[in-house]
């Protein structure tokens, strides 16, 4: 196993045990022009150096010693080496819920300006930017650097702890469902689980919203959806943002809100929503939904949903089918009625059970109209 060095106090804590031997290191996102004397006398075996500042001392020191050294990339408006995961503050640095153009203040935020630097927003097909292979490379090691931060982020929460919620993106703030879902999520992270959703809009808010305001009073939610009802969907723009906002000046973050959003700039015209505590946003989608399916070991609550939930049910179900990341975890429908029986939006729960029963986890698959027994679903032990 290599060492990961990404932090100041990392490397002066590495440093001070005056090792004349550095092996298997990755250094990360770090300024080593201070250090550079005492790096230019330590011999370095198959160390890595990420995204680091050197002066031309260390770095013909790297070069001689076989080190594989990636520089710093000038002029993104990324940073592809991080060494955390976004939060709120970082990606809506400018933002500013009094602006009279509440539109051309998102539009100034860190979070607008990578999505410009991917897709063409303004384009009717929101396609994506031509880039040279350098860009290519560089957005793929950001990804690299988020799920690297994200497995550092899931060590401090026991394993089943992480419970997601798949749902449209499009359903409203006002809709009897988004505060339902919120509910759910807040009496789980009361529990002790870390909800995770995709980290937009739609009942992935309602996740994240639960989630935070669980440290508070119940009330809290219900002055929340309050606030929050007036900008029903993201569509409302800039004010949608603001709403939340507010909500967010109302109740602070408090220790015990943590949740997880998963987000990426690939749907960039659903803004991240502001109540997941941390954020892993990436660039590539396929890479963000597989992984965000893998650490839901805790189980996954399908809730309504389209095409994009329909595809996660059975990418999922191949997870399980196959064992894929080592365990399988529950999935869990609500309600029967949208994904069961003749009349059902999209009836894929039969074919689920016959997936279940040749991958052996039908005991992991129920379905209910009950959202107080799916939270005794997820809160069991499936063995």
């Amino acid at each position: 196993m290599k060492l990961e060095i990404d932090t100041p106090l990392a490397l002066e804590t590495l440093l001070a045990e005056g090792a004349p031997l550095l092996s298997d290191v990755v250094f990360q996102g770090l300024d080593l022009r201070p250090h550079s004397a005492r790096l230019c006398k330590v011999f370095l075996k198959g160390c890595v150096f990420l995204g680091c500042q050197v002066d031309c001392d260390l770095a013909g020191h790297l070069t001689q010693q076989g080190c594989l050294f990636y520089p710093p990339v000038p002029d993104k408006v990324y940073n592809p080496f991080r060494t955390g995961l976004y939060s709120v503050e970082e990606l809506y640095d400018t933002f500013d819920p009094e602006a009279h153009d509440l539109e051309a203040s998102y539009r100034s935020t860190s979070d607008f300006k990578i999505y410009s630097s991917y897709r063409l927003v303004d384009d009717p097909g929101g396609r994506l930017r031509p880039v040279l292979v350098d860009e290519t490379l560089a957005r793929r090691i950001h990804d690299n650097s988020i799920s690297d931060a994200l497995d550092e982020f899931l060590e401090n929460f026991a394993h089943r702890s992480v419970v997601a919620v798949m749902g449209g993106h499009a359903v409203a703030r006002n809709d009897k469902l988004f505060g339902d879902i919120a509910r759910l999520t807040r009496s789980l992270r009361r529990k002790g689980f870390l909800p995770a959703s995709g980290g937009g809009p739609g009942l992935m808010e309602a996740t994240n919203l639960g989630a935070y305001l669980a440290p508070y009073p119940d009330d809290a939610l219900e002055r929340s959806l309050e606030i929050l009802e007036s900008a029903p969907t993201f569509r409302s723009g800039g004010v949608w943002l603001a709403k939340a906002f507010q909500v967010r000046h109302l109740y602070p973050y408090r220790e015990g809100g943590e949740s997880l959003g998963i987000p990426t700039w690939f749907y960039g015209h659903e803004p991240a929503n502001l109540f997941a505590s941390h954020i892993a946003k990436y660039f590539e989608n396929s890479w963000r939904e597989e992984g965000l399916l893998a650490l839901a070991t805790g189980g996954i609550l399908f809730a309504p949903g389209g095409a994009g939930t329909v595809q996660e049910i059975f990418q999922d179900a191949c997870q399980n089918y196959y064992t894929t990341y080592g365990v399988k975890s529950p999935m869990v429908f609500y309600p029967r009625q949208y994904w069961d029986g003749p009349e059902a939006v999209f009836p894929v729960y039969p074919v689920m059970e016959k997936l279940a029963s040749r991958g052996n986890f039908s005991h992991l698959l129920a379905i209910s109209d009950d959202l107080t027994e799916i939270e005794r679903l997820l809160e069991a032990d499936p063995g």
